[in-house]
């Protein structure tokens, strides 16, 4: 367990006060370090409102690498519960760590629900015990408590409870969990991970060993258009999110989707060559999105 917890954040036996003004900033030191984006994007928010989301996204973070840790899938697991734990005491007004200490700070200051955490907790166990997934809807149902739950909490940072801006808000969260799932499927089936349904893999005639055999390569192809294509939809479903919101918040999500869509038309036309090389979006790329994101034209 030990190698699971990390040196600035404490057991729950221990008690190191934090200011709250460093715990903020140990979380912007996270997230900074682990979402290229996260400048860009939260500089259009208000200060408030961007140390919290760092907080939201620090929490996150520290919780999905104990579920990715190289670790007994009962050592991970283990590990989530503490975190739970902690969320629980912070809740309750004993937070310890800097990143309790800035969430409990985020939760109280915008009335922020709790389940979204706890939905988030239950998706980083499913995680750590490398579940597969039989369908498409099982796939979605995952990204409800994993990726959701962040855009819901995000719409509650903006006190915002239209039906159809949350409606809009999942599906472009999804969008963009089932993008990284596609980009990252190299690198996830090296870690024997597979988010594929595998009622899809059947559907093109591929059992989960065949993903990485050459001779499988057009049908691995056709599967991973096939998988971009609804992801594609989604993002569609969940484009008018953005003239339903504040400006600087309407700004950071256009940037989010553009970059999103950018990054699922690589996959798309690397095909089976995803296995190989990670697809990215270029520098210069990233400079098109930034503008056409301030002119507010679509992606």
């Amino acid at each position: 367990m030990a190698q699971l917890l990390s040196p600035t954040e404490p057991t729950e036996t221990e008690e190191v006060p934090v200011p709250l003004h460093e715990a903020y900033t140990a979380c912007e030191a996270i997230v900074h370090s682990h979402y290229e984006n996260f400048p860009v994007a939260s500089r259009f928010l208000t200060p408030a409102r961007r140390h919290s989301l760092a907080a939201i996204y620090a929490f996150a973070r520290r919780a999905d690498d104990i579920a990715d840790a190289a670790a007994p899938t009962s050592e991970r697991l283990e590990a989530i519960d503490q975190i739970e734990v902690a969320l629980h005491r912070g809740l309750d007004g004993a937070p310890s760590g800097p990143i309790f200490v800035a969430l409990a700070d985020s939760v109280e200051r915008f009335r922020l629900p709790a389940e979204p955490f706890l939905d988030l907790l239950d998706a980083f166990r499913r995680d750590a015990r490398d579940e597969t997934f039989s369908t498409w809807d099982d796939l979605l149902g995952y990204c409800r408590g994993s990726a959701n739950t962040i855009g819901r909490l995000v719409l509650a940072l903006h006190g915002i409870e239209d039906p159809n801006a949350q409606r809009e808000s999942d599906a472009i969260c999804t969008a963009l969990q089932l993008t990284n799932f596609w980009q990252d499927l190299g690198p996830d089936l090296e870690r024997g991970r597979l988010f594929l349904p595998l009622e899809d893999l059947r559907r093109f005639g591929l059992e989960r060993e065949d993903l990485t055999r050459p001779a499988q390569r057009p049908f691995l192809t056709r599967l991973i258009v096939h998988e971009c294509r609804a992801t594609h939809e989604l993002y569609e479903r969940g484009r008018p999110i953005v003239r339903r919101v504040p400006y600087g918040f309407s700004l950071q999500l256009r940037l989010t989707i553009a970059g999103g869509r950018a990054v699922l038309r690589q996959v798309e036309r690397s095909g089976w060559r995803v296995l190989r090389r990670r697809p990215t979006v270029s520098r210069a790329a990233r400079v098109r999105i930034l503008f056409s994101s301030l002119l507010g034209l679509d992606a």
